[in-house]
């Protein structure tokens, strides 16, 4: 447990008892460690096929200290359903991986990662796979699920080690890696399924000796990269011995089933020294599955992907002030940025993203996502620190940070439709500051110190 400051506190707050939120300074929690998104190849092309003016404008809203502020991203190894098609690095089925290349990301993808490190030096990236070439799958394609060949995962941990080192020597600054994204998801794009036993025998007796061959040590392992429901079981069954707690970094995890705060906050209890990372999430366009879902489709058909409803940027917000208060140290949206239909995507998955862009005329269009995520990442970058909060209502979402230079950061959701006051209390100093948050407001505020 954490030690409290036992320094004199001040109980009255000046005679004030309702409506507070209460940030507790003395009370730590984890340190973030980013914010960013997507370097997917639907992004990428966009980025590409802009004009010297339009790139800068990406970049600036993106990587710059007033634009989101991005530290981080993710990036697929291979194809994935926003990709310009089905491919692997090595198509032939040659467990030498003789025919190993990575032309295509080295041409769309990775000249939008330097330009953005010309921002950010300090840039890392997650990589993450969404399926083994097709010749190492028992159904022979690298879509509709499938399962990676028992007499495959040597070569699958060579070719991932193949991936990493033509990073290294391009200067792309992968960090961390997972083995399998959505790994309990058979999809109609890339997609391969492990179960949790699968997960950790590839790591144990395949990819963390690989890494140890090829000097590949540093490369920090993540676990699961899939929906927050079964973050915890998943991390129980893979973490459930000393060994396999000093090879792994950190649960990796979604949002397309659900808060299940809770299960982030067992992870952070049980798994202290693994990093939680939300590693993905995005509004759906074209499923009626979920509320959201249908009100992204509504929107989209009256108004156009590029004029999303505030709505978007609520649940952006609802969900990244739950994350941050169960644990979470590191935040990766989705596709940097997408067009006017929500793709490209080669199965006609359509998404938003918190850019869109009208490839047509080259403009640029920011969205409620990311004004929602701004509230966050421009405000607390790398080496924050949460802290503990109370509030009187669950109308007030609220998540508090304490930056590196000393300010303390509060982010307070009001997804209400009506007006609701608040009394910011910083304990244990017991400075008031009173307010009101208007109704279907996004607020950050920033206590100097």
């Amino acid at each position: 447990m954490e030690a409290i400051s036992t320094q004199p506190l001040c109980p009255d707050t000046n005679g004030q008892e309702a409506n507070l939120i209460q940030l507790y300074t003395d009370i730590p929690r984890q340190v973030i460690q980013g914010f960013g998104g997507a370097f997917t190849q639907s992004s990428s092309g966009i980025y590409e096929a802009l004009k010297d003016s339009g790139k800068h404008e990406v970049l600036r809203l993106l990587f710059s200290s007033d634009g989101l502020a991005y530290n981080c991203g993710r990036i697929p190894i291979g194809a994935c359903d926003f990709s310009e098609g089905d491919y692997s690095y090595c198509d032939e089925a040659d467990p030498s991986l003789s025919a190993f290349s990575m032309e295509r990301d080295a041409r769309l993808i990775f000249p939008f990662i330097r330009d953005a490190m010309a921002l950010e030096p300090a840039l890392e990236l997650l990589a993450s796979p969404w399926s083994p070439p097709a010749w190492m799958k028992t159904n022979s394609d690298m879509c509709h699920g499938g399962k990676l060949k028992e007499d495959c995962y040597g070569a699958f941990a060579e070719y991932l080690i193949r991936y990493l080192q033509a990073c290294r020597s391009e200067n792309i600054p992968v960090r961390f890696l997972t083995c399998q994204n959505e790994p309990k998801a058979v999809q109609i794009w890339e997609s391969c399924t492990y179960t949790a036993q699968d997960e950790q025998r590839f790591i144990r007796d395949y990819l963390s000796p690989a890494l140890k061959r090829a000097g590949l040590e540093d490369i920090g392992v993540v676990i699961w990269d899939h929906n927050k429901e079964r973050s915890f079981l998943r991390a129980r069954e893979i973490l459930n011995c000393e060994d396999m707690r000093k090879l792994v970094r950190g649960i990796a995890f979604h949002w397309y089933s659900g808060d299940h705060f809770e299960n982030l906050a067992l992870c952070r209890e049980f798994f202290s020294e693994q990093e939680l990372m939300f590693t993905e999430g995005c509004v759906e366009l074209t499923t009626e599955k979920t509320v959201m879902g249908a009100k992204a489709q509504a929107s989209c058909q009256k108004s156009g992907v590029e004029n999303a409803p505030w709505i978007f940027g609520e649940f952006y917000a609802h969900d990244i002030i739950g994350n941050l208060n169960a644990g979470m140290s590191r935040f990766l949206d989705w596709n940097l940025m997408l067009d006017t239909q929500g793709g490209p995507n080669h199965v006609g998955n359509y998404c938003s993203a918190p850019l869109i862009c009208d490839v047509r005329t080259g403009r640029v269009f920011p969205q409620p996502s990311y004004h929602a995520i701004a509230h966050f990442s421009r405000f607390l970058p790398r080496g924050s620190q949460c802290i503990a909060v109370s509030r009187y209502t669950q109308e007030l979402e609220v998540a508090a940070a304490q930056t590196p230079d000393g300010s303390l950061i509060a982010v307070v959701l009001n997804s209400t439709d009506k007006m609701l006051p608040a009394v910011f209390s910083l304990l244990p100093q017991s400075l008031i500051c009173k307010a009101d948050i208007p109704p279907h407001s996004l607020e950050t505020w920033v206590f100097h110190a």
